[in-house]
């Protein structure tokens, strides 16, 4: 029997639970850390409230930072980074009233 003092740490690889459906898309995007300064992305996951984005993993992302993305429009949100593993990381919108595509 497991103690029961010890903490259980959720599997990094275990899938996540969503609170809303993510639709697999390949668009570009762009992260934006200043009014000079971008950084390519290509957007792989897209819902209402995050996406999922490739981004080079030499890259330091902020906490928070603008997220362009190149779709049939294009939109600019307000993104939190929640995780990043390598080149992938997992964003959550601050504003999350924009439609999914």
């Amino acid at each position: 029997m497991a103690d029961p003092r010890e903490s259980v740490v959720p599997d990094p690889a275990a899938p996540v639970a969503r609170a809303g459906k993510r639709h697999r898309v390949v668009q570009q995007g762009r992260i934006v850390l200043g009014p000079e300064r971008l950084i390519a992305c290509t957007v792989r996951d897209l819902s209402r409230r995050g996406a999922q984005i490739r981004v080079a993993s030499g890259h330091v992302l902020p906490e928070t930072f603008s997220l362009v993305i190149a779709a049939h429009d294009l939109r600019t949100m307000k993104a939190r980074l929640c995780w990043r593993r390598g080149d992938l990381a997992g964003v959550v919108f601050e504003d999350a009233t924009d439609p999914a595509p």
